[in-house]
């Protein structure tokens, strides 16, 4: 099934994982999406043309959450009942800072990073293994899009469809050797008497029941 992804940006293996350690039923790979939804704090923006420039992100008029909602709403497709629920929609994650746009979560960490606060994108190729009837599903959802009538839709997603069975038929060349080398050194990021400290402080906040878990 990786064969589909074949290096491309925005794409993406899931594992379902039930009771937090046995493995589910669906594997789920995506990739070739329409859009890539994104955020920084209050500031939300979105690129619709990621498959011709992957940095052309502009900025959303709405705040965050609304953004998302409403992008939520635009995705909603009625799925057929004997596909996989997970056949189509968005797909990312939500970072812990996000809870700052719901409740008065003080700042104090500096972001050294700049890693956006959540990504969310929507693929146009989605293939659904089922570990329990041992096949593969191959899904091209189709949204609407200005510009774009119905008959073009349909006609892109049998060619999206077409490929894809076309990749997964061809093999799959000799695996590149390793880089052979001496490891990496490795450098914390902290001092052992900053990290005792951390812990420290963790379990103090344990002990007064403001969390239960780090």
């Amino acid at each position: 099934m990786l064969k589909l992804t074949d290096g491309r940006p925005y794409s993406f293996l899931l594992e379902s994982v039930e009771g937090g350690a046995v493995r589910g039923r669906y594997s789920i790979i995506g990739t070739k999406p329409d859009l890539v939804w994104r955020c920084h704090g209050k500031q939300a923006e979105i690129n619709r043309r990621c498959r011709i420039d992957r940095l052309d992100f502009q900025p959303e008029k709405l705040p965050t959450l609304e953004s998302l909602r409403s992008l939520l709403a635009e995705t909603r497709i009625d799925v057929p009942d004997e596909l996989p629920p997970m056949a189509a929609g968005l797909f990312g994650f939500l970072a812990y800072d996000m809870i700052r746009l719901v409740e008065p979560v003080p700042e104090t960490n500096p972001d050294r990073i700049g890693l956006p606060d959540a990504v969310f994108l929507r693929p146009t190729l989605i293939a659904i293994f089922d570990n329990i009837k041992d096949i593969v599903t191959i899904v091209t959802p189709v949204y609407p899009e200005a510009g774009l009538d119905a008959d073009r839709a349909y006609d892109l997603a049998l060619e999206r469809l077409a490929d894809a069975v076309a990749d997964m038929a061809r093999g799959i060349g000799p695996a590149q050797p390793a880089h052979a080398g001496p490891p990496p050194e490795a450098v914390s990021n902290m001092t052992r008497e900053g990290y005792h400290r951390m812990v420290e402080r963790a379990k103090a906040y344990i002990l007064a029941g403001d969390i239960f878990q780090v």
